[in-house]
């Protein structure tokens, strides 16, 4: 019974949280309230990971943090970051526990259906992490494979989709690669930052020259927020003119290298 009610309970949550009961969180909202919240998961470095450095906000940093808070400053407000399961993030964003996602999310249709993106930030793509002496030349090769990926990820899916291979899953991506370093795993999907930085730092790691799958970068915002997409369209055409993005991403990059 337990199990019965709790299940219930947990149905009607999720029900509520998509309902269409829930405030859009406008730029007039967000600026009555005085602060901007973003959601994200920060084991995704360069884009957000775990710092008390000077310039992180709750304890986390990264191009993406960096972008809140431009955009914190152009509303003049306040930025609150909130880190949660990746999963969890498009179902906290529908629930009004936030007013932007921003957790290096590639936009694809099926996110496309609960959620609004942005103008793509970052071209993004899958790559494949190897250990040294590995058999395995491509996604082809990852079929009878134990393959390590990040829960709820674009990653996740890609090796869902082969058939043999069998997803290792975690919480996040850095220990999707530590799997393989550790010899838990005999591959890794991810993407492709991320990955280079897992390498660089982990001798005995290959990555693969070839992406298995592109993607594209962007911000999600609850459906239907056309007030504040405009917003951060506008602030991320400003700062692709002014190369500011390319900075983040350099100066975030080399600081996690040798971590």
């Amino acid at each position: 019974m337990k199990k019965i009610l709790t299940s219930l309970i947990v149905l009607l949550v999720l029900v509520g949280c998509g309902s269409g009961d829930v405030e859009l969180s406008t730029v007039e909202k967000i600026q009555e309230k005085g602060e901007l919240v973003l959601l994200t998961e920060a084991t995704f470095p360069p884009f957000e990971y775990a710092s008390n450095e000077a310039g992180s906000v709750d304890g986390i940093t990264g191009v993406d943090i960096e972008f809140g808070k431009a955009l914190a400053e152009k509303l003049g407000v306040t930025l609150k970051v909130v880190d949660m399961d990746f999963d969890s993030l498009t179902l906290a964003l529908q629930g009004g526990k936030g007013d932007l996602i921003a957790a290096g999310m590639t936009a694809n249709p099926d996110r496309a259906k609960i959620v609004d993106f942005s103008q793509t930030y970052f071209d993004n793509g899958l790559y494949i992490i190897v250990p040294e002496g590995s058999d395995i030349k491509s996604s082809a090769d990852l079929v009878g494979k134990k393959v390590a990926v990040q829960q709820g990820t674009t990653g996740n899916d890609f090796v869902d989709k082969i058939e043999g291979a069998e997803a290792l899953t975690f919480g996040g991506m850095v220990e999707a690669g530590m799997a393989v370093s550790n010899g838990n795993a005999d591959a890794s999907v991810m993407d492709i930052l991320t990955a280079e930085i897992i390498v660089y730092n982990n001798p005995g790691l290959l990555l693969l020259s070839d992406s298995v799958e592109s993607e594209e970068t962007a911000i999600a915002v609850q459906k239907g927020n056309e007030s504040l997409m405009n917003v951060i369209n506008e602030l991320l055409d400003e700062l692709q003119a002014n190369d500011q993005l390319q900075v983040w991403f350099d100066n975030h990059f080399e600081a996690l290298l040798n971590e």
